[in-house]
C-alpha cells in the first residue's frame, strides 16, 4: 500500500519541481545584481538548462495516470480478498 503512495507522490514531486526551478530561473534572469554581473542583458535558458526540466516534468506526468491506475487496481483487489474471505 506504501509504496503505491509513494508512486504517486513522487509523480507530483517530478510534475512540480521543474516548475518551481523555472520560475526561480526566471525570477533570478530578471532580478537586478550589481556591479559588473548586472551590466549585461540577463542569461535566457539554454537547451541543456531545459532538457532536464522537460524531461522530470515528462515523467511525472506520464507516471501519474500509472500511479493512479496501480493504486485502485491494489484497492479493488484487497475489496475482492476481504470479499472471499468472508
Amino acid at each position: 500500500m506504501t509504496k503505491y503512495i509513494i508512486h504517486i507522490l513522487s509523480s507530483i514531486v517530478c510534475l512540480l519541481l521543474p516548475v518551481i526551478f523555472s520560475l526561480h530561473m526566471l525570477w533570478d534572469m530578471h532580478h537586478p545584481k550589481t556591479g559588473p554581473v548586472g551590466n549585461g542583458e540577463p542569461n535566457y535558458f539554454t537547451f541543456p538548462e531545459i532538457v532536464p526540466l522537460i524531461s522530470c516534468f515528462l515523467m511525472g506526468a506520464l507516471n501519474l495516470p500509472v500511479a493512479i491506475i496501480r493504486y485502485r487496481q491494489h484497492k479493488r483487489d484487497q475489496e475482492t480478498n476481504k470479499d472471499k474471505e468472508i
